[in-house]
């Protein structure tokens, strides 16, 4: 029964993602210049580790009183998208800029930088074009922790010489979605003491297609969330909509932390594997973190 359901999930995850809208590639340079935002949108470019691309791009979000005070520092919340996203996706298709405007201006969120990623798998810079997004079965299949890898060390270490941020655990929360949430929950899962606030939303969690790319990335799940469980993030929660396609799934990796005794939010709202949800999902989760700061 498991073997045919698992093509079966697979394929109905990929009409769905098929079937949403996404960026069809990353705004120019011009993007910092884009009126409406109470904050600071910068378009950096910083050096890729990975073998045959040079350089990647981020977008990075700068609260609005980043500069009152040369002497404070931030923390960071990096934000990944789906299939067929990139580093502006979550601007264009989620309006999570404008979304952490309105939660700052009533007092519902805390002062964080927020980083965009662009997490897709290119071959060499020839194909990366600027960072376009690619189709979401190829999004989905070249899933192999090459970039996952490198995350650490070429994108967080980055923001971390760049601008004012809080270094270390307590200062860092990550998210995403969907393959995004795949990419976050192992990320957070291989990096134990480096996020202090995990955000999974519709996500799944035994890619065993990713693992199988790259066992010391993706496999081994469990004992490194033992590892990180150990002293475990201050908030880590699990968000899905009740009909989405990797609902079932959620449910069983839910339970699977109850019985280990790992402390985290299970979320479910009406809906499916869709932007209607994820915006939510993001409101949540910023509503969650650095509250304690």
């Amino acid at each position: 029964m498991k073997s045919r359901l698992l093509p079966l999930l697979f394929l109905l995850a990929f009409a769905s993602c098929a079937n949403q809208r996404y960026a069809a590639g990353p705004l120019s340079q011009d993007i910092e210049a884009l009126p409406g935002y109470r904050g600071y949108i910068k378009a950096i470019s910083y050096k890729s580790s990975e073998r045959d691309l040079q350089e990647r791009r981020m977008t990075v979000y700068l609260p609005e009183n980043y500069y009152d005070d040369t002497a404070r520092r931030f923390p960071v919340m990096y934000l990944f998208h789906g299939a067929r996203g990139n580093e502006v996706t979550w601007i264009e298709r989620g309006d999570c800029l404008i979304t952490l405007d309105s939660l700052r201006a009533r007092g519902a969120a805390s002062d964080f930088i927020l980083v965009l990623t662009n997490e897709n798998n290119y071959y060499g810079d020839k194909d990366y074009k600027n960072g376009h997004a690619v189709d979401a079965v190829r999004a989905f299949w070249t899933v192999d922790g090459v970039t996952e890898s490198s995350f650490m060390k070429d994108v967080v270490a980055t923001v971390d010489s760049l601008f004012r941020t809080v270094p270390g655990k307590k200062g860092r929360a990550i998210a995403g979605m969907s393959t995004g949430a795949l990419q976050a929950m192992h990320i957070s899962a291989n990096n134990p003491d480096s996020f202090e606030y995990v955000g999974l939303f519709s996500a799944y969690a035994y890619d065993v297609a990713a693992g199988l790319r790259n066992p010391p990335f993706y496999f081994g799940l469990w004992p490194k969330l033992e590892k990180q469980f150990e002293t475990p993030p201050s908030y880590y929660g699990l968000y899905i909509g009740n009909t989405d396609i990797f609902y079932p799934h959620m449910v069983m990796f839910h339970n699977a932390l109850t019985r280990k005794g790992y402390k985290h939010e299970f979320i479910v709202t009406p809906g499916g594997h869709e932007w209607y949800n994820w915006r939510k999902f993001f409101i949540l989760f910023s509503e969650k973190a650095f509250k304690n700061q």
